[in-house]
């Protein structure tokens, strides 16, 4: 064989080797987020942590936080070299990183096609640095709580009514999203939190239903995804609220394959991940002017 035929044939070698090794790490990645959905999805401690992970984490996706939790069970927040670096953090050397899906389009046959790579994350135990990490909090009657109302009010897809005098069953419910009407009502009693933590959940049931478009929304169904959409987003801010009642968890998954699991933990951390940009963005400038204000003069 000439020195390029044997060139050629070496190439292609490692080309086929390399594409082994990709599908199977990529069938790595696969087997570990079924096994974490179905630990997830049985087990409500596990579930419950899952929440607080994906709400420290709101710019992963579900199944990057399932990947996460899987490989290094104590993660708290984790990011990428880059997005470590960005926060004037660094990865200690030695340490072996997390994991994750990283999107990876393609184009085929002219066409752009959504695929994706192997990436690793690292936690934030696993990194150092000087700049100490902050999170932004809201608190009771401050401009940056009224502002968060306000994007909630804005992200909502249906109208929201203040109401004095409780109009519903029971008078049980803070606020109330009406399939029929199509609205939510929300009452006036409560403090700022309870007014957060109760829109940021039924705004959730209100995109569900997606103006009657999913014919079969129910209100107890969607309790434990619109309890949990909003729980990840009180914590996300530090608002107070309860943790959602997972004890029939298991009954509400049992029997799902793990792909339409993921499908419903994807569909929650969306929404979840829509409501707390719109927050962010829109107490962001406020957040920006508090940080230079305290500056030290020079």
């Amino acid at each position: 064989m000439s020195t390029i035929g044997a060139l050629i044939a070496e190439k292609q070698q490692q080309t086929e080797a390399f594409k082994e090794q990709k599908a199977a790490e990529r069938q790595e990645l696969s087997n570990m987020t079924n096994d974490a959905i179905s630990n997830i999805t049985q087990e409500p401690e596990a579930y419950l942590h899952y929440l607080d992970v994906q709400a420290d984490n709101p710019g992963f996706s579900a199944s990057n936080v399932l990947l996460a939790m899987k490989q290094y069970p104590d993660v708290s927040v984790f990011n990428s070299v880059r997005g470590w670096n960005a926060q004037g953090r660094s990865v200690i050397g030695g340490e072996t990183g997390i994991k994750v899906r990283v999107s990876d389009p393609y184009i085929k046959d002219g066409r752009t096609h959504r695929g994706y790579k192997v990436g690793r994350v690292f936690d934030v135990s696993q990194t150092t640095g000087n700049r100490a990490m902050s999170k932004t909090t809201l608190a009771e009657n401050t401009p940056q709580m009224q502002l968060a109302l306000r994007a909630l009010l804005y992200k909502s897809p249906v109208p929201v009514t203040p109401v004095s005098v409780s109009p519903f069953k029971d008078g049980a419910f803070d606020a109330y999203y009406d399939p029929q009407k199509q609205a939510i009502s929300v009452s006036e009693l409560l403090t700022d939190s309870q007014t957060f933590a109760a829109l940021a959940r039924e705004i959730f049931r209100a995109k569900v239903h997606d103006h009657g478009r999913y014919a079969g929304y129910s209100r107890e169904e969607t309790e434990l995804d619109a309890t949990s959409a909003g729980y990840m987003l009180c914590r996300s801010f530090g608002v107070p609220c309860e943790k959602p009642d997972a004890t029939k968890l298991g009954v509400l998954y049992e029997g799902m394959e793990p792909q339409d699991a993921r499908s419903i933990l994807d569909s929650i951390q969306s929404i979840f991940r829509e409501m707390q940009g719109a927050v962010q963005k829109e107490i962001a400038p406020q957040q920006e002017q508090k940080r230079a204000h305290d500056q030290p003069a020079r």
